[in-house]
């Protein structure tokens, strides 16, 4: 992607301090793998090189970035470890749901040094009592909730006259940790079990996400009228990273289908670079990637220029599921066409293919799901779709 513009000497730091995320991760990567968590030699890097801030507003010290410098941060990391991709575009990300809390809880959060996790599907239940609420729940596929501070969390709370949807801000110190996270790809992401029970949790630790959909503004003063998320379609910025990452991965797939090829002879001592088989594979590698890239362009001026809810969130939904199977579909046919080589456990190929499956498995990223949708919204139909 062309170099944002933000300053470009930040730029270039953020993508210095993305490298060094990523190779880190790439040297941990078995025992991530094995372990189901990136490491605290990970988590401390992250905080080093202020990844976990980065997403503030500028009152509490942010650079102000924008979706390019984002998504070019995550892509970044995501060429090196997927899974490092995943929880460095989390702690990035969950600063903004910080943002639209009361004044004096945005300053107690970014002022702490706790890293933050969210799982915003209203699965739990809450029930409104004197000055809150009272919380339970238990909530699978919390990425990087091991090492986190603090935890927003969707759930519903009934009332007599209505019922409505909430997120709510935890304290993890409070809560039961089930570290129960064993998965194909994206081992290293932590993504364990969340057990919530009978837990307090005060009204101004609480916002509802359809508030932010229709104003993505704070509901109360005062708040910086430049910060990122403020003054986009929200729940489509918030996903901006899946495609992100998943790209960085089809740029490594690519690149270790190339180097592999280079040096594979047959038995019959044919070079396979001169093989018209993979040249014309990498060629098609390299087309698809490109037109992903043009996808998440096109994806990033969206946004840029959707301050009213321009476009249906299904037309985001379809191209991000689309940037994310075109990557699944590059490194899957290397993988293949590289042959058994490729397959042994800690392949580079091997690992990314596994990753990739996981990121097209997530809720935001179904293909098949998002295809439908935007097909309803184009025969003039509900998508049923809100990011």
């Amino acid at each position: 992607m062309a170099v944002s513009s933000v300053q470009n000497y930040v730029y270039e730091s953020l993508m210095e301090s993305a490298k060094k995320i990523g190779m880190l991760a790439e040297l941990e990567k078995i025992t991530a793998d094995k372990e189901n968590s990136i490491s605290e030699n990970v988590i401390r890097l992250i905080k080093k090189e202020g990844i976990n801030k980065l997403i503030i507003p500028k009152e509490y010290g942010g650079e102000q970035i924008d979706f390019t410098t984002f998504s070019d941060m995550v892509k970044t990391v995501g060429f090196y470890n997927l899974s490092a991709a995943w929880l460095t575009y989390f702690y990035s990300l969950h600063n903004c749901w910080v943002a639209y809390l009361p004044k004096h809880r945005r300053d107690e959060i970014y002022q702490d040094s706790g890293l933050l996790a969210d799982i915003l599907a209203p699965i739990g239940s809450a029930k409104r009592v004197d000055g809150g609420f009272i919380l339970n729940g238990t909530y699978n596929y919390v990425s990087g909730i091991k090492h986190s501070k603090w935890c927003a969390v969707g759930a519903v709370v009934k009332d007599q006259e209505m019922t409505e949807q909430i997120v709510l801000v935890i304290d993890t110190s409070d809560v039961k940790i089930v570290e129960n996270w064993e998965s194909l790809g994206l081992r290293g992401s932590g993504s364990h079990t969340l057990v919530i029970e009978d837990l307090f949790i005060p009204e101004d630790l609480t916002f509802k996400i359809q508030d932010i959909q229709k104003k993505s503004q704070p509901l109360e003063g005062p708040f910086d009228n430049d910060y990122l998320y403020y003054n986009v379609h929200f729940l489509p910025a918030f996903y901006i990273g899946f495609p992100a990452m998943a790209i960085g991965g089809a740029e490594r797939a690519i690149d270790e289908f190339k180097k592999g090829t280079e040096k594979r002879v047959r038995i019959s001592g044919e070079s396979e670079k001169a093989s018209p088989r993979s040249q014309r594979v990498i060629a098609e590698m390299m087309m698809k990637l490109q037109a992903a890239k043009g996808l998440m362009r096109t994806y990033i001026e969206m946004l840029e220029e959707d301050t009213g809810y321009k476009y249906d969130p299904s037309e985001y939904k379809a191209i991000r599921a689309s940037i994310i199977q075109s990557c699944i579909d590059i490194a899957q046919k290397g993988l293949l066409t590289l042959g058994a080589s490729a397959l042994i456990k800690g392949h580079p190929l091997e690992m990314i293919v596994r990753d990739l499956l996981a990121i097209g498995t997530h809720v935001t990223s179904l293909y098949e799901d998002a295809v439908d949708a935007l097909g309803k919204k184009l025969f003039g139909y509900n998508s049923g779709v809100r990011g």
